[in-house]
């Protein structure tokens, strides 16, 4: 494996993203949404890799039997416009102005649930579909909402766009910091939520590869090994886009029992169950919404 394809700054034009900005400020997101086509003609003609990544996991999802056409070009663009969707959508959701009738929810049952255990609860999510709803959900949440990120290659777009919101790190507990295990168990210990994005390692001596779409793919060991150490119970998020330009947010429990003592030891022993049932759900997720994956990277580190 060649190790860390996605530890780079984003791609991202600053200008571009201060004059979509400034648009949709000042003109509306009807009037910004005209610039989705254009953001996705930037980025197929001056980025190639992202071409080729989105290729890659078209045809990985179409040979795995959750594709139900072969992949062709348009499907590329259709794939990053749905992106350049996504960073408008961004957009309106950080800043308030995303309508919150328009997010709708299934299975918080769940996260009721597993709070009664008191140990917090863990949201495991991945980069499929909308971060930026999960976090509106976060804010509306009874208790406090944190949020695991890796923010050091944090580019120009997104810096940008996070100026809408000057809280916007109030809640982050950043990876990789000398103090980022200790904070998020405090937190899970005060009954918190903690949610982290489990499909991107930014550490490759702790990934593991586990099958996905039919090719194995290093996915991050850690956020399996917290809920081992903590005990906390694991909730599986999503919040994905819908045709009427709504978001679905949905909620479901990683296991169907809670962990014991036993499997507390087996999970910290091999967290490879686990982490599969994670895949597993995934893969449910881009059948359902092939254009919703977003990571334009070597993901199976194949060499694009």
């Amino acid at each position: 494996m060649s190790g860390n394809t996605w530890l780079r700054p984003e791609k991202g034009n600053r200008l571009t993203a201060y004059l979509l900005i400034k648009i949709t400020k000042h003109l509306g997101p009807r009037v910004a949404s005209w610039l989705r086509g254009p953001a996705t003609l930037y980025y197929a003609i001056f980025h190639p890799a992202v071409r080729r990544a989105s290729w890659r996991y078209l045809t990985h999802l179409y040979n795995a039997g959750k594709l139900n056409r072969r992949p062709h070009p348009l499907m590329v663009l259709s794939h990053i416009y749905a992106y350049s969707t996504n960073v408008l959508d961004r957009i309106l959701l950080i800043s308030g102005r995303f309508d919150p009738t328009k997010i709708q929810y299934s299975g918080t049952e769940h996260l009721h649930d597993a709070l009664q255990q008191g140990k917090g609860c863990i949201l495991m999510g991945a980069h499929i579909g909308s971060f930026d709803a999960l976090r509106h959900f976060g804010l509306t949440a009874s208790v406090r909402f944190r949020m695991l990120m890796y923010r050091r290659f944090v580019g120009a777009t997104s810096q940008l766009i996070e100026t809408f919101a000057p809280n916007f790190n109030a809640d982050i507990i950043e990876l990789g910091q000398p103090d980022s295990m200790l904070t998020t168990v405090n937190a899970l210990k005060q009954g918190q939520f903690v949610g982290i994005l489990a499909d991107r390692a930014h550490n490759q001596g702790r990934s593991l590869a586990i099958p996905f779409l039919g090719h194995k793919a290093p996915l991050p060991a850690g956020p399996f090994q917290l809920a081992a150490l903590t005990g906390a119970p694991v909730v599986l998020v999503s919040a994905l886009r819908q045709k009427n330009g709504s978001y679905h947010i949905a909620c479901e429990p990683l296991l169907d029992t809670l962990l014991t003592n036993k499997t507390t030891a087996s999970v910290k022993a091999d967290p490879t169950p686990l982490m599969s049932r994670y895949a597993q759900w995934m893969e449910g997720l881009c059948q359902r919404h092939p254009f919703a994956w977003f990571n334009f990277f070597d993901f199976w580190e194949e060499g694009l």
